[in-house]
């Protein structure tokens, strides 16, 4: 099968027009504009979007557009509504999320799961994925008869469809994971070269709680019996892990809020990636993120929902849309690598990078497409990238088969054999 567009999207500055020949859902070449099996015109034709931070089992309605109260107290309603919900509820809200990814383009996600709901959703669904396997720990030991190691490894060792499946390990975050509980799964994690993902300087208080053992987090701790003196690290997380030669390419940073430049470098000098979510740093009211910074620093900036309760959406295209009304100076490059190439490249060096390809349209990389048409009220000097933000979805392809069309011709009837 033959694609062509106006505008292929490879990585570089200025998208130029091509075809892209498909053959046993991987792309076997790129040739100049001639004659094809599907013109789809003037459109963006990428790669799959990655949405690389999602909790799939929270694509529930929020209810507000901003966060009504403290962010403590909306973690507490969160563990409140998986409680609510129960096994049945979470793997429904899990499938919505699934379907609301595929209708906008995003052809993986990085999903975080605390007991398996999104496993069990994801069971028979086209979408690619890295699954997280979070852990939540505020006591020193482990109440399993396993190690870490082993944890680990029967988590991992669990997917039956490793073609569209990866597996790894998120303890949640700094200030929910027992300092001695998170040291042995990244010890673990790097140890056996697994991926792994934390929430870190999310919370303002973050910092105070590590370095002094006092402030909000303190008493976040304490509602839930916990002893936050265990905490006291007498530095930031970044740091700590730094100076004991922890920080490895594996690691996936989540959110970052309150990094600070020396940390950025850190993160950079270790080859670890961050995940910005801007749609939900806006709904939790939270200062400028500091993505700009991170990218000056060399950091490789990946976007993410984080969760429908959070963002409102499930929508990469939003998401960069939001990335773009939050930090206006980033180039629109920036942005769709930041959904289209960043994530493959932070698995490709970690020995991963035959589950998604580059990102870049190139010769052996799965067909894992997505075609995001231009408005024709563009001003004539915008750029396609820039243009393309307030576009819309228009197909999605994994392995070569059409998962999703808006368009009326027929030639995009998802399931035909012919489109495979």
């Amino acid at each position: 099968m033959r694609i062509a567009a106006d505008y292929l999207f490879t990585g570089e500055e200025n998208p130029s027009p091509g075809r892209l020949v498909i053959e046993n859902g991987r792309i076997v070449e790129i040739l100049p504009p001639g004659e094809s099996d599907i013109d789809l015109g003037a459109v963006i034709l990428s790669s799959g979007l990655v949405n690389s931070h999602v909790h799939l089992d929270l694509s529930l309605e929020r209810d507000s557009d901003t966060i009504p109260g403290s962010f403590e107290d909306w973690l507490k309603g969160v563990v409140e509504a998986r409680k609510e919900l129960g096994d049945r509820g979470l793997v429904e809200a899990a499938v919505t999320g699934i379907e609301e990814s595929l209708s906008n383009g995003t052809t993986a996600v990085f999903d975080i799961d605390p007991r398996g709901h999104s496993c069990d959703a994801l069971q028979d669904s086209d979408l690619k994925r890295v699954l997280f396997r979070e852990v939540i720990s505020l006591e020193a030991g482990f109440s399993a008869d396993k190690t870490p190691a082993e944890i680990i490894d029967d988590f991992v060792g669990e997917t039956s469809d490793p073609s569209r499946e990866l597996r790894a390990i998120s303890p949640h975050s700094p200030y929910t994971v027992h300092p001695h509980v998170m040291a042995n799964l990244l010890e673990s994690c790097t140890g056996n070269n697994r991926l792994w993902a934390t929430h870190v300087a999310e919370a303002e208080w973050e910092q105070e709680l590590l370095t002094e053992g006092t402030g909000p987090g303190a008493e976040f701790l304490k509602r839930f019996g916990a002893d936050p003196t265990d905490w006291k690290l007498g530095s930031s997380w970044i740091d700590d892990l730094d100076s004991k030669g922890a920080l490895s390419s594996s690691g996936l940073i989540i959110h970052g809020n309150h990094c600070t430049k020396d940390e950025f470098r850190q993160i950079a000098a270790s080859n670890m990636a961050m995940v910005w979510c801007p749609s939900s740093h806006a709904y939790f009211l939270r200062p400028a993120h500091p993505a700009p910074e991170a990218l000056e620093m060399g950091v490789e900036v990946l976007l993410g929902t984080d969760g429908r309760l959070s963002a409102g959406h499930l929508s990469m295209l939003e998401e960069m849309k939001s990335a773009r009304k939050a930090a206006p100076q980033i180039p629109a490059a920036d942005l769709w690598r930041m959904v289209t190439i960043h994530p493959r490249s932070w698995l490709a060096r970690n020995g991963h990078g035959s589950l998604l390809g580059s990102g870049r349209l190139q010769p052996g990389d799965p067909a894992d497409l997505v075609a995001v048409s231009i408005p024709s009220h563009s001003e004539a000097n915008t750029s396609p990238l820039e243009a393309a933000l307030d576009g819309s979805v228009q197909a999605c392809w994994i392995d070569g088969r059409v998962i999703n069309s808006s368009a009326p011709d027929s030639s995009f009837a998802p399931g035909r054999e012919e489109d495979r």
